[in-house]
């Protein structure tokens, strides 16, 4: 055990629900994952087809006032990258700078590895 580092810091979900019954679960992340799982996000969109034409972009575009607010990544989309081949996960990697183990690890905790399910 590693005790010349700083603890890791406690992993925190917020669990949404809404009057019309949906759930969602927003995982906070820091710069270098958001990061990371943006460059992913946008590099599915472009290579996957979309359900009835819809683009996911459209309903998670943030109208900035200047004040440097970002948009949210969207898990369904993240969810999909198993749906690549091989070649293409790797490629995905190649893209986004990291290995494939550090992608399975950022998608594993925004499943819910937190909550305990």
């Amino acid at each position: 055990m590693d005790l010349d580092g700083p603890p890791p810091t406690p992993l925190h979900h917020i669990l949404h629900t809404s009057q019309s019954g949906t759930i969602a679960l927003i995982t906070p992340l820091d710069e270098p994952t958001y990061r990371r799982l943006s460059a992913l996000a946008t590099f599915l969109t472009n290579a996957l087809d979309h359900a009835c034409g819809l683009n996911p972009r459209a309903y998670r575009a943030v109208e900035s006032e200047g004040f440097g607010s970002r948009g949210i990544v969207d898990g369904g989309v993240l969810r999909r990258w198993g749906e690549l081949g091989s070649q293409r996960r790797a490629e995905a990697c190649g893209k986004v700078g990291v290995e494939e183990w550090a992608l399975r690890s950022d998608l594993e905790v925004l499943g819910g590895a937190g909550l305990g399910v």
